[in-house]
C-alpha cells in the first residue's frame, strides 16, 4: 500500500464536502435560487406551495412572489422592441 505524501494529506484534510440538498419543497427551492437557477427555483416554489408542509406554505407564496417576472422590466422591453419596429419602419419608408 502507497503512503500518502504530507501534501496529498494536506489537499484531502483541506477538501469541503459537498453541500447536501435539502429535503423540503421550499428549501430546496432557495437552494436553487441561490445557485442561480431561478426556472428551477420557481417550479419548487409551486410544489411547496402545493404539497409542503402547511407551516411552509406562505413563505413559499412569498418566495414565489419574488420570483415572478418584473413588470417594470417587460413594459422596458416591450418599449424598446416598440422602438426598434418604429425605426426599422422609418428606415423601410426613407428608402422609397
Amino acid at each position: 500500500m502507497a503512503k500518502k505524501s504530507k501534501a496529498g494529506r494536506q489537499e484531502a484534510a483541506e477538501r469541503k464536502p459537498a453541500p447536501a440538498v435539502p429535503a423540503s419543497p421550499l428549501a430546496k427551492a432557495r437552494w436553487a435560487m441561490e445557485a442561480g437557477d431561478v426556472r428551477r427555483a420557481r417550479v419548487l416554489a409551486e410544489e411547496a406551495v402545493r404539497s409542503g408542509p402547511e407551516e411552509e406554505r406562505a413563505e413559499a407564496q412569498k418566495l414565489l412572489a419574488r420570483l415572478g417576472p418584473d413588470p417594470v422590466a417587460i413594459l422596458v422591453a416591450s418599449l424598446v422592441l416598440l422602438f426598434i419596429a418604429f425605426a426599422a419602419w422609418a428606415a423601410l419608408l426613407r428608402a422609397h
